[in-house]
């Protein structure tokens, strides 16, 4: 029988299960005897905790631990990342996937000697890693990953001749790597294999596919990868609904209200397009995916989401984007295109004609984007990103600011409770304050209250107080107003870190280019244009522009003092120390001493 705990098994069944020739006379004792070995096994792999964990002792019967086991945890991982594949994010799939065969070390159960029951769950576990290497090639293939499913396949193709998912999706991979003779090769071999060994001919997917190449080949190669509008099955188009869900705790402002109208009162002629810009932890994916929510009944044909991963150290490519989303659309994976441009070719004539509302969350640049926009008038696009992509036509763009007291207080009320942030109203304020209005900030200082209800918001604003310890303050499990900054700081150059760092041990709030050239020792349109980047990337503030006038915000400075205490050298140290005695000698300087605007 299975519970929700666990799968308990007899020992009747156990002791016919391990000896179905001849179960001895006192089989509890048996079996007892057998565990116990398993046990001292767990043992000298893990600790005790967890070989109880693992295999407990139940009334008559042992009960066995899904979580604990392998097998059960490569099951879990195979069918999540099917389910990803199903929804079309194939680099969750894929991720899923990868950690699913990372599981196995060698053939299962090859140091075991039982009877039928343990070969029969060898070769299901055996089959069912054949089943995630094909699903796993399958997506690698989406993803223009063709070298590496090459590299993979040749020796499964090798070892499991007969296999002709693997022989398709190798011929698939060889093609897209200018390799068509020798993918016309492997199919000749599956062929000969296949009438000598079993009298059969391959399936008729592997026919079409290998008379596809043939064709292909036939062609000439500045035609061959072309997308024409009878490659889509318009037939078979099912809606995505890559949504995730709406925030609960969501606080409408005037930028959601504007990218609404947006939409609203679009134009039939063109694209809609709105871009949300602003600071990492702004709230612009929870802000894009509230509208994108409410617009459903407006794009009925569907909604595509997809994580463009531009905060992160390698964004998602384009290329890969693009075979997500078709695969979202149901276009099967083994008719996407070649290359880049055929996939924007083939995404574009998809939506021709359907209503289908596009989330791109978190763009790294405009180079990102440059192909992933649909060009029918009927569908929609919501892009977030940390960067200003002033370099693209927009429908609409609009810069998400910090929060206003009040829509922070009314988050606060959210996450923590409103009857709580009534009693200390004024603290409250005092920690939106110490947030800098920043959402994410908020929510993560909500949480840590809403978890220690014998802190109140003044024992919260005291500790976020302390500078030093304010982004450790900010940290809930892997949650770090950290983040909201370290991307934009990795993308700098060195001599812009430098200027970083410099102001972050300073204690003041920034320098004009002359000053600090006089600091830095760098030629002033260097210094100049290091501020600016400083600026683009929301690491400082412009707040007057005549003469220009910067602020390094308090939870931006606490992060760069953080920084420049790991890595600042001696010589930025020094700079530091003479930049509050400069700022009171040039007139040109203007350095705020207060850590929050």
């Amino acid at each position: 029988m299975l519970t929700h705990a666990g799968r308990v098994v007899s020992v009747d069944h156990l002791a016919e299960a391990a000896w179905p020739a001849q179960v001895p006379v006192n089989r509890a004792n048996a079996v007892h005897v057998r565990v116990s070995r398993i046990r001292s096994l767990f043992r000298s792999m893990s600790d005790p905790g967890t070989v109880m964990a693992v295999m407990s002792t139940e009334p008559g019967a042992y009960r066995l631990c899904p979580d604990e086991v392998d097998a059960d945890q490569f099951e879990k991982l195979l069918a999540a990342g099917m389910r990803e594949r199903d929804k079309g994010f194939l680099d969750k799939a894929a991720d899923l996937l990868e950690r699913a065969l990372s599981l196995w070390e060698g053939e299962a159960f090859t140091d075991v000697t039982a009877g039928d029951c343990v070969a029969a769950e060898a070769d299901r576990l055996t089959e069912l890693r054949l089943v995630a290497l094909e699903q796993h090639t399958d997506v690698m293939l989406a993803m223009g990953a063709h070298t590496q499913v090459v590299s993979r396949l040749k020796p499964l193709v090798a070892r499991y001749p007969l296999r002709e998912t693997f022989h398709g999706h190798l011929m698939t991979a060889l093609h897209r790597s200018s390799r068509s003779a020798e993918a016309l090769a492997v199919y000749a071999e599956l062929r000969s294999k296949l009438a000598d060994e079993l009298g059969a001919e391959p399936t008729s997917e592997l026919r079409d596919l290998h008379r596809s190449l043939l064709e292909r080949d036939a062609q000439d190669s500045g035609t061959a990868n072309a997308w024409t509008s009878t490659n889509v099955s318009r037939s078979g188009w099912v809606s995505p609904s890559q949504l995730p869900a709406d925030t609960p705790d969501f606080v409408p402002g005037e930028v959601s209200k504007a990218v609404a109208h947006v939409f609203t009162a679009r134009d039939p002629t063109t694209t809609t397009v709105a871009a949300i810009t602003g600071q990492g932890g702004a709230g612009k994916t929870t802000v894009a995916v509230h509208l994108a929510q409410q617009l459903r009944s407006s794009f009925p044909d569907g909604q595509l989401y997809v994580d463009l991963g531009g905060s992160a150290e390698h964004p998602a490519e384009p290329e890969a984007v693009l075979a997500q989303m078709l695969s979202a659309m149901n276009l099967p994976l083994s008719e996407l295109s070649e290359g880049l441009t055929a996939k924007a070719a083939c995404f574009r004539d998809g939506l021709k004609g359907r209503r289908v509302l596009l989330v791109l969350d978190d763009a790294a640049d405009e180079a990102q984007l440059q192909h992933l926009l649909p060009g029918n008038p009927e569908s929609g696009v919501i892009i977030t990103s940390s960067a200003r992509l002033t370099g693209m036509p927009f429908t609409s763009r609009i810069e998400l600011n910090d929060m206003s007291q009040h829509q922070a207080v009314t988050l606060l009320k959210h996450v923590v409770g409103a009857a709580r942030v009534d009693q200390e109203l004024a603290a409250a304020r005092e920690v939106a304050r110490l947030c800098c209005y920043l959402p994410f900030a908020l929510r993560i200082a909500g949480a840590r209250l809403a978890a220690k209800s014998h802190w109140t918001f003044g024992d919260l604003a005291s500790r976020l107080s302390h500078q030093r310890w304010l982004l450790d303050e900010l940290t809930r499990d892997s949650l770090s107003v950290r983040s909201c900054f370290a991307p934009a700081y990795r993308r700098l150059t060195e001599d812009e870190r430098r200027l970083f760092r410099m102001i972050g041990l300073s204690g003041v709030g920034v320098s004009s280019a002359f000053s600090a050239t006089a600091v830095l020792d760098l030629p002033v349109p260097d210094h100049a244009e290091a501020l600016e980047r400083l600026v683009d990337s929301r690491l400082l503030k412009v707040v007057d522009r005549g003469p220009l006038m910067f602020r390094m915000l308090g939870l931006a400075a606490a992060f760069a003092r953080e920084v420049a205490e790991a890595d600042a050298s001696d010589t930025e140290r020094e700079a530091a120390q003479r930049l509050p005695r400069l700022q009171d000698q040039q007139a040109v300087f203007c350095l705020s001493t207060s850590w929050v605007h």
